[in-house]
């Protein structure tokens, strides 16, 4: 599992707001890109050997091995289609192949097929899946969890790097094939998949070494990729899967920080707060939310949390913030 993917990446649910807001921020770099799929493939390698079902990935000889394009939104995006693959699959696997073909001397259009054999879908479904806050079906939100966000935001991302996402196969019962389609510059400049210095993406070494972090999210995947990021960093992690149950674990163990999902069942991380807040509780708890609006910032320093931080998290800006109550 790679380190550097881990720390760009935490969530695959995007922030819409900012998206439609026109606030995104697409940076042109020219990076491997065999790298970038590489590695956020292996992010889910732990979880289909869990599952016991297989992910292959294969890219075509036709595909440069530079490319300039925004890696980290390449990043997220394959993330979330990739995620959902793996989450939807119990029997089979996932494959992933990248393709390659020419527009002229500069330019290539990238397809990212992401096939699985999963519960796959209807035609009712299908049409919906783009919409934000919607799932395949109530039954979908109640089995799998989740918000609803991530294909509508992802193919936001996909319009901003100048391609689409699409849903080219889907049978009921036997799995669903999505493709993601961008254009891309042949990379010219020297490969480099690290954001310019000074950028908020820009990767920076952090050591939490044994700081305790509890982390409450009801999003197993979301507590998977945080974990193994803040455990990467030294930091001893434990996780609760709802605000009652992050209530008990902080109560029930010492921990220097909790991060804490905003949007959860049970108590949500404001109730969760409030709770915590009445029996006394007095270590930091900063909040995970995946709204950047700035009435929601407000509304979580009104709350008493230590900090703010919004989904998609820039994982050096997450080690920062840890490391920084840290030397408290």
């Amino acid at each position: 599992r790679n380190g550097n993917a881990l720390s760009r990446i935490i969530d695959d649910i995007l922030d819409l707001a900012k998206v439609e807001a026109g606030r995104l921020d697409i940076e042109e770099v020219s990076f491997t890109l065999y790298k970038v799929v590489s590695e956020s493939v292996e992010l889910f390698k732990d979880k289909t050997k869990e599952k016991g079902i297989y992910l292959h990935l294969n890219i075509e000889e036709s595909v440069p091995t530079v490319v300039s394009s925004d890696p980290t939104r390449l990043r997220q995006i394959l993330i979330n289609l990739i995620g959902n693959a793996v989450k939807f699959t119990d029997k089979g696997g996932i494959a992933v192949n990248v393709r390659a073909l020419p527009i002229d001397l500069d330019k290539v259009k990238i397809s990212i097929d992401v096939k699985d054999t999963g519960i796959g879908l209807t035609q009712a479904q299908q049409e919906k899946l783009f919409t934000p806050f919607t799932q395949a079906d109530n039954s979908t939100t109640r089995k799998f969890g989740g918000t609803g966000l991530g294909l509508a935001l992802s193919q936001r991302l996909s319009q901003a790097l100048s391609g689409e996402i699409s849903i080219s196969q889907y049978t009921l019962g036997e799995g669903c094939t999505f493709t993601f389609n961008f254009v891309a510059k042949i990379g010219a400049a020297k490969a480099d998949a690290s954001p310019k210095p000074g950028s908020t993406r820009a990767a920076k070494t952090q050591s939490l070494d044994g700081m305790r972090v509890l982390i409450v999210d009801d999003s197993p995947d979301n507590q998977f990729l945080a974990a193994r990021l803040l455990s990467r960093s030294g930091a001893h992690v434990a996780t609760a899967s709802d605000g009652d149950e992050g209530v008990k674990a902080a109560l029930a163990g010492i921990f220097d920080v909790i991060l804490m999902d905003i949007q959860m069942p049970k108590l949500d991380g404001y109730q969760a707060k409030e709770a915590l807040d009445g029996l006394g509780y007095q270590r930091p708890i900063i909040a995970l939310t995946a709204h950047a609006m700035s009435d929601e910032r407000q509304r979580t320093k009104a709350a008493g949390f230590a900090a703010h931080l919004t989904k998609p998290i820039d994982g050096a800006e997450l080690l920062e913030t840890l490391a920084s109550f840290q030397k408290k």
